[in-house]
This record gives structure tokens, sequence and C-alpha cells, in this order.
């Protein structure tokens, strides 16, 4: 039984040295779901407890609550971060598609979106023109990613922007 799902019009092959990626077999519509994160619900204090692979693929989804991975990767887990994504958060654990996707495009997410914690930080080797050149727990803070990614965040996140700007709920910018 796999945790994760990711879309029969998507497949899972290699990219060099960066490991693993999913990819278009066929056209993908705006909109049209691409993927559904599964796992176990952990704090920030178990994280630590876990191999740093299974929680490079995990996710958060609340500010101390994290989806866990399975110990092995599962196709859903394997879309990478790009800068500039082709695909969003709806909720906190299922990805659309923000734009159509063309057979052979890679299926990409802005890891941004949903991390507002240290957990996951890395140096950004996607290659986009807005490239970030590193992906932090605090790049939601950052106006411009807010106005480029209006709609997109986990809703926790989306709560803290609108905080952040003096609004109650999750209002869009």
């Amino acid at each position: 039984m796999q945790h994760s799902w990711l879309t029969p019009k998507a497949a899972v092959r290699a990219v060099g040295e960066h490991g693993h990626g999913a990819f278009a077999l066929a056209p993908i519509a705006a909109g049209e779901v691409v993927a559904a994160f599964g796992g176990w619900v952990v704090t920030a204090a178990q994280l630590d407890d876990f191999d740093p692979d299974r929680v490079s693929r995990s996710i958060q989804i609340h500010d101390e609550l994290y989806l866990l991975a399975t110990e092995e990767p599962e196709p859903g887990d394997l879309i990478n971060h790009s800068c500039d994504p082709n695909c969003g958060l709806l909720g906190e654990t299922v990805l659309v598609a923000r734009e159509d996707v063309a057979a052979g495009d890679e299926l990409t997410f802005d890891y941004g979106t949903c991390d507002g914690s240290p957990y996951d930080e890395f140096d950004c080797a996607c290659g986009a023109p807005r490239c970030r050149g590193r992906v932090t727990g605090d790049d939601w803070r950052d106006r411009e990613l807010q106005v480029r990614h209006n709609g997109w965040f986990s809703p926790y996140l989306a709560r803290r922007i609108a905080a952040q700007h003096g609004r109650r709920g999750a209002a869009p910018l």
C-alpha cells in the first residue's frame, strides 16, 4: 500500500546528481491534481529521530506538525523544488498543476510555500531565472514570494502571511 500518490500521467525518473523527479507522460491541465502526500503525523521534536533523507521527503503541514514520508521513497514524494514551479499546493497535502504542463516537463513546486521552519533547508539548484539560491524555512516571509505564490501557500502559512499584513484568516494579498 502506498501512502502518497502520483498521477498516472507522470512517472519518476533519474535527474542526474539531484536524484529523481516526476515528469509528465501526457499533458496535464491547469488545476488537475498531480500528487497527494501521505505519511505519519509527527512533531518537530520527533523529526530529529529520523533519517535525513526521509525527513527531506516529508512536508510541513502546520506550525509544529509534519507529514513524515515512508522509509522508502514513493513516486508522490519525488516532486522536486523549483523557485519557478508549475505545480502548487491545494491545502496541506494535495498538489495541483498551476498551469498547463506539457508531456516531458518535470513537475515541480516551491517548497517555500509549505516550509515554515528550518527542518529541510538546502542550496537550490533549480536553475530558474528567479532562483533564490537557497531554500529556507523563512522564505514565506519574502514579500515578492508572497505575491508570486499568492493562493498557493499551505493554509497555516497563508494565515501567517495574513497576520504579517494585519489581516485575519488567509485572505489574499
